[in-house]
């Protein structure tokens, strides 16, 4: 557990990014008791620990395909490594235990994909089933954004944000949604705006309620396995949807 000093140097270093912050509209203010703390490269174990204990055994997706650890791991260390290289990830870590009990990840993105950062190359055709539909419904949509948004040339992309289910419904996902983002300063980095691919009926709800504009849905046919069986989700979730915030003025 980190100490109040180290914490405070690292929310110190991480501050010029939310000088002019979206800010919750929650009436709960969940900071009272969880911290939340920009994530950096030497978090990567307990984000991953955290995704591959929780994140897949909640995620509608996940469960409705069978995700299991093995399976997916090194899926999840591509995406939570890429995310890192960036300045805009959060980690939440509940005051009373000191556990790391969710996390924000968000990567860059280019349509010159040359500019795009990979932590090393991922066959996904080497992945078993559950893992390649996964991956090719989030892709599919992660790539339509470009032919929606012709004017766009960077996008900040919002890849996973979670929350242990038992700490769910505290207002965290609502005071993570643009916690740290000085809206002005991308504007001026050259973001035309911040994209989701929403995988959740509870995350779609979210980002609706937040200004953002839902572009594309995955097709019923991208959830049909290769023996011709559907796959059922586990809550009201009846596919991913693409949703899109446009920072432009």
């Amino acid at each position: 557990v980190e100490s109040n000093t180290m914490i405070s140097r690292r929310l110190q270093r991480f501050g010029e990014f939310g000088s002019t912050c979206y800010s919750s509209s929650s009436s709960r203010d969940p900071s009272l008791k969880y911290d939340f703390l920009p994530a950096e490269a030497k978090d990567k174990k307990v984000i991953m620990d955290v995704a591959l204990n929780h994140f897949i055994f909640t995620a509608p997706h996940c469960v409705a395909l069978g995700i299991t650890r093995n399976s997916v791991k090194e899926l999840i260390d591509s995406v939570v490594s890429k995310s890192l290289h960036d300045p805009y990830c959060y980690t939440i870590i509940y005051k009373e235990s000191g556990e790391t009990i969710g996390f924000r990840l968000m990567s860059v993105a280019h349509r010159d994909k040359s500019k795009d950062f990979e932590p090393f190359e991922l066959d996904i055709r080497k992945c078993e089933e559950n893992v390649q539909i996964l991956a090719s419904i989030v892709s599919t949509l992660k790539e339509q954004i470009w032919d929606l948004r012709p004017e766009a040339n960077k996008i900040l992309r919002r890849e996973v944000t979670f929350v242990r289910r038992d700490h769910q419904r505290r207002g965290i996902a609502q005071h993570l949604l643009h916690l740290g983002l000085d809206l002005d300063r991308l504007r001026t980095d050259g973001f035309d705006g911040v994209q989701s691919e929403a995988t959740s009926i509870a995350n779609q709800t979210l980002l609706a309620k937040n200004g953002y504009r839902m572009m594309a849905s995955a097709p019923r046919k991208s959830y049909i396995r290769q023996d011709g069986q559907p796959i059922k989700f586990p809550d009201a979730t009846k596919c991913a949807q693409l949703y899109y915030l446009s920072l432009r003025k």
